[in-house]
């Protein structure tokens, strides 16, 4: 997993006449030694309760902010289920793994065979979503990959796959190959489309293979384009939710296995910062399978991004910490300004000293650290 509970950790810049070495944190008021405690608890979460989400009543779903944390999630997100057509991301980024394509780049041409071009009525009757082909038919990877992302085209994965690894085995194996080296423990692939059942992931991989692929600038682009003209078709989004509450991707599926699914990302400003919402629905039900995934995500999107927003960790003026010195003089210390970062209500964090300060040693900064990134904020005497 990517992604755990938001941290913050405050790293103290303490030094004595020995060098850095393990602070206390009781008070010994009056000793012949200076001792420093803190004033505030240690651990604690934003006020105001959960996030206020608007999860689906049924199914699976996740939601996530990269650099931030794990906003929430609606039932165990380590089970795998059918994905569906989800299953064309890693289709995707195995494709582009084994082939890059730069932004604006065609790449290679691809062939239609007149047995892919045989197999397509059969399987337009029996309910696939399909790409207008012919024998002989001449499509770029770009044009391709759009017909597989954009119109969700079972035959435009088959067509791929069979154009990189010579066959359907060889590229479930390279599917599967790539999950396992992106650490994605409760996912595994048995076909290129997503039709087969066995076909399967959870909601923390999938938000994981989501973070990765839209990376990849040509697929991002791709996934963000509602429509596209190629030979013999003009593709128009499978994703009604793209363009709204700023979706900017990313695939829909559905079966009667899966239910309805929508892997999504949308983005949101705060204080003039962009931030991207990685969000997942599984297993939506029927009858209209798809469009309750749509309602479902829709509600998801537009909660989370009313949830996100500044939240102050640490105020400025706030006592954080006491120095009580030899002679038993108290000093107390707070945060030269407010700490304040992107999060939401409920938001868990924690206070922490580093090894090594010596006891009793002046406090000089504090470095704020939130699912990775390291603010340096100087501590002031307030007494």
């Amino acid at each position: 997993m990517l992604f755990q509970t938001v941290v913050l950790s405050l790293t103290f810049a303490l030094t004595g006449p020995g060098g850095p070495v393990a602070p206390t944190t009781t008070s010994t008021m009056g000793s012949a030694a200076p001792t420093i405690e803190w004033l505030v608890p240690q651990s604690g979460a934003v006020p105001g309760g959960t996030p206020k989400v608007t999860w689906p009543v049924k199914g699976r779903a996740r939601l996530v902010v990269p650099g931030v944390g794990t906003m929430g999630s609606r039932r165990d997100g380590t089970v795998a289920v059918p994905i569906a057509s989800i299953t064309k991301v890693m289709t995707a980024y195995t494709i582009l793994k084994d082939h890059p394509l730069a932004p604006g780049e065609s790449g290679p041409v691809i062939t239609v065979t007149r047995a892919e071009a045989a197999s397509y009525p059969k399987r337009k009757a029996d309910g696939e979503t399909m790409v207008k082909v012919r024998a002989g038919m001449r499509l770029t990877q770009r044009e391709a990959l759009q017909g597989m992302l954009i119109r969700s085209g079972n035959n435009m994965a088959d067509l791929l796959a069979r154009w990189d690894a010579g066959s359907r085995k060889k590229f479930v194996a390279r599917m599967n190959r790539n999950a396992a080296e992106l650490g994605l423990t409760e996912t595994s692939f048995a076909d290129m489309s997503g039709m087969s059942a066995k076909s399967r992931s959870s909601t923390i991989d999938l938000i994981d293979l989501a973070l990765v692929a839209m990376k990849n600038e040509t697929f991002a682009q791709i996934v963000g384009t509602p429509k596209a003209k190629i030979p013999m078709n003009t593709l128009t989004t499978t994703n009604k939710l793209l363009g709204r509450n700023g979706v900017i991707g990313i695939k829909t599926g559905s079966t009667e296995k899966a239910g309805g699914c929508l892997l999504f990302a949308a983005t949101d400003t705060i204080d003039g910062e962009t931030y991207t919402i990685y969000g997942v629905m599984l297993g939506a039900p029927g009858p209209l399978i798809l469009t309750n995934a749509f309602r479902a995500s829709e509600k998801m999107v537009i909660s989370a991004r009313k949830a996100l927003r500044k939240v102050t960790l640490v105020k400025r003026g706030v006592p954080v910490l006491r120095r009580v010195d030899a002679g038993g003089a108290v000093t107390e210390y707070g945060v030269a300004s407010s700490v304040a970062v992107a999060g939401w209500s409920g938001m868990k964090f924690r206070l922490g000293l580093p090894v090594g300060p010596e006891p009793g040693a002046v406090p000089g900064s504090i470095t704020v650290k939130t699912s990775g990134d390291a603010i340096g904020v100087p501590l002031v005497p307030l007494t």
